[in-house]
């Protein structure tokens, strides 16, 4: 629904062919899909560096398509230092993904938001000792009714709620690292964790680092409430991917 917004604001000319549900599902296949999709619409869910160099995705969020000859020029620089195609790169990233289990344990963590921004924002005004901004505006009577009782949780319930709201939210907002490198022939024994390339036969050892994990401030609630209410009122207005207004 983010992805509605953003093109509507003309800040992406397509929206993005990823699907988060095929990268966190656990499945070869459809984490491979993901990668896939990932070559078409980086946006910036997706960079590849070579010996430190970007060569593939965009520094900025606003890089939303890629030119075939710059995926093509990228696919090159991978081959020269690691002699792979780009199966064989797709299927070692999810391989990789799918046997570390590094995923599953993002998601464990962005799983700890139960109430969604729509709720946690009223716990928001009462650990800040504020009238509710949000109830305010309301006329829904049934609304009304569920949001008094989020407004009756004790000041700890609160803060554990939103909390863990903040860190659900820093944790969909980190991003994911992998290094690799192939092992050297005749290697055993070595600290890293590693994967078999069935494709290339040859063994190659990765590590893998979440960053970006500072955890969101309290005073980002408000933010995070509005763009919510964006989001939905454009996808409720658009419904479906139309060209951008002129002059976008």
């Amino acid at each position: 629904m983010h992805q509605h917004l953003k093109f509507h604001q003309g800040e992406i000319s397509k929206t993005s062919e990823y699907n988060p549900l095929d990268l966190f599902s656990e499945s070869k296949e459809r984490i491979s899909m993901a990668i896939k999709s990932f070559f078409s619409t980086p946006q910036n869910n997706f960079r590849i560096f070579v010996n430190g160099s970007l060569a593939f995705g965009g520094m900025g969020g606003g890089a939303d398509s890629v030119h075939p000859a710059d995926t093509d020029k990228c696919i090159k620089d991978l081959s020269k230092v690691s002699g792979l195609e780009l199966p064989d790169f797709t299927e070692l990233l999810s391989e990789t993904i799918f046997k570390s289990g590094v995923l599953g344990k993002l998601l464990t963590t962005q799983k700890l938001d139960d109430h969604d921004i729509e709720g946690a924002i009223h716990l928001y005004y009462n650990i800040i000792s504020q009238p509710c901004l949000v109830c305010k505006n309301l006329t829904d009577v049934e609304l009304l009714r569920k949001y008094t009782l989020l407004h009756s949780l004790p000041l700890d319930k609160s803060l554990k709620i939103v909390r863990n709201f903040l860190i659900s939210a820093t944790a969909k907002d980190c991003s994911l690292m992998i290094s690799f490198r192939p092992r050297e022939n005749g290697s055993t024994d070595s600290e890293y964790d590693s994967v078999f390339l069935e494709s290339a036969k040859r063994t190659y050892e990765y590590k893998t680092y979440f960053v970006d994990l500072d955890v969101k401030p309290l005073d980002k609630m408000v933010h995070y409430f509005k763009l919510d209410q964006r989001i939905v009122n454009s996808y409720t207005r658009y419904g479906e991917v139309l060209p951008p207004p002129k002059g976008k």
